[in-house]
């Protein structure tokens, strides 16, 4: 059995780090250590983690300035000891078995990392609904995919090896966002990723999650390092195929929740972008209370299948 290394970026997060831990403890393994690291939180909250770390055992607690969740893992990984590396997001949790069904399956398949699906969840941790993704065993379509948002990404599935890991010199931390999704392209492209079909992680959306996705100059800007970054590095892929995706889901996303500016806005982006599809974002762009109904359906549908 290798050991394994758990590493936990936390931003003045305490009210949920001891759900973490408990959720890395019942994984029952014999070799891991667990690096939570303190990514400049208040003083306030650096005495919580202290608090809750020193009840759990083979736990270090590592403290360094504000740098964001990809430093916070790079600094994680960095003093890791064991030969397997997995990553949990604070305010996220795993059910039991998580770790030794990938190791199992990594183990299998001779594969350098392994994902797995999630069970998004509200903020008391009571499941919502299952989030599924595929992973193609075609390296450039895998790479596709990640670029264009076909497979989102969620880290708290991630074990990798360690080697794997700093043979791509693990998260770029010049990247904001979508860090997680270059690091994945980075280790498709010189490795190999398999999945997990388990729902083993549980995904905490918490109060105010919706909020939090801006107007749309915001996003698109958001995502343009990582666009540029990786369509320089592969031929294939298209920024302005990458770009008009999005505009599509964010449309989708406004018109759901009823952002009208945000609607005319990204219309007008769609209209110069999409021309032909145009039309029916406009007469989507109408019925946002049909497209709410389909939702709330879909997740209906969702919940009765768990």
């Amino acid at each position: 059995m290798k050991k394994v290394s758990i590493i936990i970026p936390a931003y003045n997060s305490s009210n949920y780090l001891d759900d973490a831990l408990r959720s890395v403890v019942i994984q029952a393994l014999s070799l891991y250590e667990i690096i939570v690291v303190d990514d400049g939180s208040t003083e306030q909250e650096h005495r919580a983690y202290v608090e809750i770390c020193n009840r759990y055992p083979h736990t270090e607690l590592i403290v360094k300035p504000n740098g964001g969740a990809a430093s916070a893992r790079n600094v994680g990984a960095a003093k890791a000891s064991g030969e397997l590396l997995a990553f949990l997001d604070c305010d996220d949790t795993w059910l039991a078995n998580k770790l030794s069904s990938q190791i199992e399956i990594m183990h299998a398949k001779d594969a350098d990392l392994v994902l797995g699906n999630i069970l998004v969840t509200d903020e008391s941790l009571n499941v919502k609904y299952k989030a599924s993704k595929k992973i193609s065993e075609d390296k450039e379509t895998l790479i596709k995919d990640l670029y264009y948002g076909k497979v989102i990404m969620n880290t708290p599935t991630i074990l990798i090896t360690k080697e794997a890991f700093f043979k791509v010199e693990g998260f770029d931390e010049s990247l904001k966002y979508r860090e997680d999704h270059s690091f994945l392209i980075d280790i498709a492209n010189d490795g190999r990723i398999v999945l997990d079909s388990a729902y083993r992680t549980l995904r905490r959306e918490r109060t105010g999650s919706l909020s939090s996705v801006a107007g749309i100059e915001v996003e698109l800007a958001k995502h343009m390092p990582f666009w540029l970054k990786n369509e320089a590095k592969f031929s294939f892929l298209e920024m302005k195929k990458a770009r008009a995706k999005l505009l599509s889901r964010l449309f989708v996303f406004y018109v759901r929740n009823n952002r009208k500016a945000e609607v005319e806005n990204t219309l007008a982006y769609l209209k110069n972008d999409a021309p032909i599809e145009f039309v029916f974002y406009k007469v989507l762009s109408k019925l946002s209370s049909v497209l709410a109904m389909l939702y709330l359906l879909r997740n209906k549908i969702r919940n009765a299948l768990l």
